[in-house]
């Protein structure tokens, strides 16, 4: 392995040196010019809190057809997903867990409102790389500007935006593991209107195991009209349609410790078995999102912005006889809406003022049905949840833009209509209906730069919250063990809360062309939600398999460290080094008594390097390595939960790509290929399988 490491790193070095002496070209800075979505937009210098962007430019040099497959370098995020393409894919940040993370769509939140815990993770491995352009992530306490999910951060994914003249593009991928994809993009503008459509279709025939097909489609559209410069429309659409057949998940094998306080080893084949084929669980999911954006501007200091988005999303699971273990046949169904109303006016008052005040209106449905063999098994619940919410922002400038701080603050206020139940219902009965207490948050953030060593100072505080999911309250599961329907919820859980703080330094040398950056975090989680047993009875309801419940929280800090380095034009190099240390107060996996954090590495180390040769040929290569970590198995033969270790992920790819006109003219073709896993490295995330080393290759045509 470091054989391979040393290699490449001598390679690109070597490669590097011969293209600067080829063709010598002026050395650049690293000056970003991007903005970031926090309810206004400012240059990226400015900002005071712990931002990452990753633009178009990365986006195509990466060729990563995955959206989320491009965050697996971002200093502090944990991205893990369980078997494949189409599986459950997770994001961790900074020691944290899949529900901290908020998702955001063009600037407005993107979550699940039948998910279990009400984030965006059940739709999370469907986001590909349609129509993107553009990623902006947040790492710290968001909760103030974003709200529910945001305890951890922020990812901003963004849609292109149409350009004047007819532009256009179609590219066809093809590789190893049954891999095929297309996709196909056309945008244009002509007087007040401008346009961008962006189809997509991925699939897998055969995956890991030569068993796992899923597919995936995506479509992206943009309508934008600007009747005068001072007045803007647009309206966008996002559409996703994913199949995917699902595995049994890992099992326990072999002799079990007495206890499962112990910490076990994985050794595969030794003490646990992987994710194994069932042949009749599958998974269908669809999305369909649209926005309205209104933007008004009366003057130069004063500036209206309204935003409208309806989500809708759905999910089928449903699984049959076959596969390993006892299997008993049920089919569910998982309907979440989420309307969304933001209302916002950002008032320049000086030249080192900005303020930002806001109001959104939130609608919140979740259905679901259930069917087993057993007809008086069947059940269907619905429930509706509505929030209004005040929210401000200062941001302020002194001594020449150099001293910056942000103040922010959001007060949400919900009410939970009653539920209902039909069929083999009231699974609930006889509870207390109690809307979510009234949330606020608070936010805070500074940073000062000193021009002459090219230093900045940054700090971030902030409180947030996430409130108990429609699931979390009024969930049904289905046990084979029992064929049937059993309540999994708690209809008066409280809100999750925490208080986070982040400080760091970064600092510019080298006539700008290095960028070192290091921060410390800190996030206490003060109350949260977990599911456990023994759960309490609900009115006359009680939960025999345990169930979710408020529980006592848990702490993480550490450390983060970034290398931004371009020592010539044609090169540039990325690197990150987190080191997490997460705990929680009570155990993850009852009677075990660990309290490390399960799923987080504490270590983990990713680098990016690009390297040109002329204008149109490039090689990229990114690795993300990580060191052990816990997780837990649940044993079909106790009944009880284990807690392995497993080794972390050693994960490589090497991309190139050549580009090339015809006649000199716009008509561009593109030929690219990308090895994954370029050391076959075999590794598990929480015992299910990772595919070895397998290429894919490219053409593309734009115009």
């Amino acid at each position: 392995m470091r054989f391979f490491s040393i290699l490449f790193l001598f390679s690109f070095l070597t490669i590097s040196i011969f293209a600067q002496s080829a063709t010598p070209t002026p050395t650049p800075t690293i000056k970003e010019t991007v903005t970031v979505s926090a309810g206004t937009n400012q240059p990226l210098e400015d900002v005071s809190k712990t931002v990452d962007v990753i633009d178009s430019k990365q986006l195509r040099e990466r060729s990563e057809f995955s959206l989320t497959d491009t965050l697996r370098t971002i200093p502090g995020f944990r991205v893990q997903q369980t078997g494949g393409f189409g599986r459950l894919t997770t994001i961790k940040t900074r020691g944290l867990r899949n529900q901290d993370t908020a998702v955001l769509l063009d600037g407005i939140r993107f979550r699940d409102a039948s998910a279990i815990t009400g984030d965006a993770s059940s739709f999370l491995s469907d986001f590909t790389n349609t129509n993107a352009f553009r990623i902006e992530v947040l790492r710290g306490s968001g909760s103030s500007l974003y709200g529910t999910n945001a305890v951890g951060g922020a990812i901003d994914i963004q849609t292109q935006e149409p350009k004047k003249g007819f532009h256009g593009g179609i590219n066809g991928n093809f590789g190893g593991l049954g891999f095929t994809r297309f996709r196909g993009n056309i945008s244009d503008g002509f007087d007040k209107f401008s346009y961008s459509l962006g189809v997509a279709r991925t699939r897998f025939t055969q995956g890991i195991d030569k068993d796992d097909d899923s597919a995936n489609t995506n479509f992206n559209g943009r309508i934008d009209y600007k009747p005068s410069y001072k007045t803007f429309l647009s309206g966008r659409i996002y559409v996703s349609d994913a199949f995917v057949k699902l595995n049994s998940s890992p099992d326990t094998f072999g002799i079990l410790p007495a206890s499962n306080s112990t910490i076990i080893n994985a050794n595969r084949g030794v003490n646990f078995a992987v994710d194994a084929n069932d042949p009749d669980a599958l998974q269908k999911s669809n999305a369909f999102n649209g926005q309205l954006h209104f933007t008004q501007i009366f003057n130069d200091k004063f500036v209206f912005n309204a935003t409208y988005q309806g989500l809708k999303t759905r999910r089928r699971n449903s699984n049959g006889v076959l596969g390993v273990g006892f299997q008993s046949p049920s089919t569910s169904f998982f309907d979440g809406q989420i309307h969304t109303l933001n209302t916002r006016v950002n008032w320049t008052v000086n030249d080192w003022n900005l303020l930002t005040v806001g109001y959104e209106y939130e609608l919140e449905k979740y259905g679901n049905r259930g069917f087993a063999t057993s007809v008086a098994s069947n059940f269907e619940t619905t429930v509706k949840q509505t929030s209004n919410t005040f929210y401000a922002q200062d941001q302020l400038n002194f001594l020449n833009r150099k001293l910056q701080f942000s103040l922010g603050v959001r007060g949400q206020f919900f009410k939970l209509n009653r539920p209902t139940f039909t069929g083999n219902n009231p699974l609930y009965a006889n509870f207390t209906l109690v809307s979510p207490p009234n949330a606020y948050t608070f936010d805070g953030s500074v940073a000062y730069f000193v021009e002459k060593t090219g230093t900045k100072f940054r700090g971030h505080v902030g409180n947030g919250y996430r409130v108990p999911s429609l699931y979390e309250r009024f969930g049904t599961f289905y046990s084979s063990f029992s064929s049937s329907f059993t309540a999994l919820g708690d209809p008066e859980l409280t809100p999750e809360r925490s208080l986070a703080f982040d400080a760091g330094i970064e600092q510019n040398l080298a006539k700008n062309r290095v960028k070192l950056s290091a921060t410390y975090f800190y996030t206490r989680l003060q109350n949260t939600i977990d599911f456990g047993s023994p759960a309490r009875t609900i009115g006359t309801t009680t939960r025999p398999f345990g169930g979710y419940r408020n529980s006592k929280g848990g702490l993480a800090r550490g450390l983060e460290f970034s290398a931004e380095i371009r020592p010539f034009e044609a090169t540039s190099v990325f690197t990150s080094y987190t080191y997490t240390n997460s705990d929680q107060r009570q155990p993850q996996v009852g009677g075990s008594r660990i309290i490390e954090t399960l799923g987080i590495p504490k270590k983990q180390f990713s680098i990016v390097a690009t390297q040109y040769i002329g204008k149109n040929f490039f090689v990229n290569f990114d690795f993300v390595a990580s060191s052990k970590y816990l997780a837990p198995i649940f044993s079909n033969t106790t009944f009880s939960s284990y807690v392995y270790s497993f080794n972390g992920n050693r994960k490589a790819d090497l991309t190139a790509s050549y580009e090339f006109a015809i006649n000199k003219s716009k008509l561009k073709f593109r030929l690219y290929g990308t090895l994954e896993n370029l050391f076959d490295y075999a590794y598990f995330e929480n015992g299910f399988q990772t595919a070895g080393r397998f290429g894919r290759v490219g053409l593309g045509l734009s115009f």
